[in-house]
């Protein structure tokens, strides 16, 4: 019991105030509290769900399971040392961090939270992990899409981008499709439409932290993105976020402006502004500069 409770002590670390915090549920314990597999699929690992609880002084437990179909077990969460995790008396809450293992397990699952004897429930929440933010990227497109090659026996199916999620884009530009797994052996496919074909032509992605990312490597690729979007395919997970990050090589300045000393200010565009400008990436005697 106390390895479990030296585990929450770390867990508890993470959900500090640079964390974002929502709901899933507050309100009367009737039967028990249940969080779908729907909601389940829009986690990642890191993230911490938050059992608020009111025990006596002596402490007490409550019961946090998952099951679904096809037999309704209760199982435990494989991060965690038992359904029946222990705290200590009063208005207290328990953490429980999941990982990357514990999101495959429950993958198709709801996961069940019961009040002991002794405990009463009040809230949980789910805190979000904190992701570094990347320079420069906008979100150009958010939701919850499953992707398989057969939706007749997993949910979901392609995902075609909407007209204008790309409008803008350029050569350098990068692209970050941010996604959860919710089967074993997820696979991912990123296409294009190239040219005048009917066909789509896979894009040379990479993949890491379930992010897929691609750089644009030319204008007429830009141009085709943004003409006719993308259409992601494979199997076993959902895609949650498109974001595009500008290239650092997106405008090319005239070469007067690259190496002027005089304190003049100029935009990406090469036109001169003034030194009260909006926040932004200006060239500067010559340099980049961020205001």
């Amino acid at each position: 019991m106390k390895k479990f409770f030296m585990f929450l002590v770390a867990a508890l670390s993470f959900a500090g105030v640079n964390a974002a915090e929502s709901v899933i549920w507050e309100g009367s314990y009737e039967d028990g509290i249940e969080i779908s597999s729907e909601r389940i699929a829009t986690f990642k690992g890191g993230d911490v769900i938050r059992v608020y609880v009111t025990v006596p002084e002596d402490g007490a437990n409550f019961k946090i399971c998952y099951k679904g179909a096809p037999d309704w077990n209760e199982t435990t969460i494989p991060s965690m040392d038992s359904q029946w995790p222990w705290v200590n008396g009063g208005e207290t809450y328990l953490d429980v961090t999941l990982t990357d293992d514990d999101l495959t397990a429950i993958s198709g699952k709801n996961i069940y939270i019961y009040k002991g004897e002794n405990s009463i429930i009040t809230k949980v929440s789910l805190f979000t992990s904190d992701e570094e933010p990347v320079e420069g990227e906008q979100t150009v497109w958010e939701g919850n899409e499953a992707i398989s090659w057969n939706p007749e026996e997993v949910p979901g199916s392609q995902y075609e981008t909407p007209d204008g999620t790309f409008t803008g884009l350029q050569k350098d530009d990068v692209v970050r499709v941010y996604t959860t797994t919710t089967y074993d052996s997820p696979q991912y496919v990123v296409t294009y439409k190239k040219g005048d074909s009917w066909e789509w032509t896979d894009l040379e992605t990479t993949f890491n932290d379930g992010v897929i990312s691609f750089t644009v490597a030319d204008e007429t690729m830009a141009t085709e993105i943004a003409d006719r979007g993308l259409v992601i395919r494979g199997q076993a997970y959902n895609i949650t976020k498109i974001t595009v990050t500008k290239g650092a090589t997106t405008a090319i300045l005239p070469q007067s402006y690259n190496t002027t000393t005089d304190g003049r200010m100029y935009n990406l565009r090469g036109q001169q502004v003034a030194g009260s400008a909006d926040k932004g990436i200006y060239i500067l005697n010559g340099k980049k500069v961020r205001r």
